[in-house]
């Protein structure tokens, strides 16, 4: 086998490498190509989230302590020729790229399984499952934070299921994020900070000067070794705080209908059909 310089060599089947100028100009590139991608095929599970599935598993029941957790999904694996015990319950992160053909498998086999699986992707067309859409932000241990779902053939007659107890335990198991505390201030303190988010929904706030008197900070925050955000504010009459107060939540109404009105312009209103309307008035 020939060696050579990995700038400007021809390899054994005439593949040339770059040279040394095309390196440089795009070396962000030329690095990329050796960087492990993130795939959710490579997602491994944390162990704090596997047992935090797990230990729902056993709440409802379905794993106790004779029953055999089996995981057939690793490096190397085939889980259709994987061994699977009589009464063994099946709680793993199958690859997502297979997960459809991983549930209709175990439905067909008679396999007793709790499985992750893609949030936007959860459902299996007519497999009888129920299917745990919770959309939880698992940060798995290649670094990829992937929105995950479940899915499960234990709860028969069930086809959908929010399962909050599960999304509560996934929430504990999960690190937490920093977050910077922010002050809650009462409606007689105004802040420049909390003038611009007012001013921002264009809701008509005025003060005048005789209803405000400024401030660089406030006793209780000054005894805490903290300051008014924003290098100081103001404190207001009792008809001012009262119109501050209103101003803010006018501000927070307007937001919200902002949003709701954003998002209905970049959808589209679904209509059903006579035969759809139909099916819906048999349902039980």
């Amino acid at each position: 086998m020939k060696q050579y310089n990995i700038f400007g060599g021809v390899d054994d089947v005439g593949n040339t490498s770059p040279t040394r100028k095309e390196v440089f100009n795009d070396y962000d590139g030329f690095v990329e190509k050796f960087k492990p991608k993130k795939t959710t095929d490579d997602c491994y599970t944390p162990p704090a989230v596997y047992d935090a599935v797990l230990g729902f598993c056993r709440e409802m029941g379905w794993v106790t302590d004779t029953t055999e957790v089996v995981r057939p999904f690793f490096p190397g694996g085939d889980f259709e020729r994987h061994h699977y015990p009589e009464g063994c319950v099946v709680v793993d992160n199958p690859p997502f790229s297979i997960y459809s053909k991983v549930v209709r498998w175990f439905v067909a086999h008679g396999v007793r399984f709790f499985l992750f699986g893609p949030q936007l992707t959860i459902k299996v067309k007519g497999a009888d499952v129920c299917f745990m859409p919770i959309d939880a932000k698992i940060t798995y241990v290649n670094g990829a934070v992937v929105s995950t779902g479940f899915v499960t053939n234990m709860m028969p007659g069930v086809r959908i299921w929010t399962a909050p107890k599960l999304v509560r335990a996934l929430k504990d198991a999960a690190p937490k994020a920093k977050t910077t505390p922010k002050n809650t201030y009462p409606d007689s303190v105004l802040t420049t900070a909390l003038v611009g988010k007012i001013a921002r929904r264009e809701v008509d706030l005025m003060i005048k000067s005789d209803q405000c008197h400024e401030v660089q900070n406030v006793e209780a925050l000054r005894h805490a070794g903290k300051s008014l955000f924003g290098g100081g504010g103001w404190l207001l009459s009792e008809r001012a705080a009262a119109e501050r107060a209103a101003a803010e939540r006018a501000a927070a109404e307007r937001a919200a209908a902002e949003r709701a009105a954003a998002e209905r312009a970049a959808g589209t209103a679904i209509k059903l059909t006579a035969e759809e309307l139909e099916i819906i008035r048999k349902l039980k």
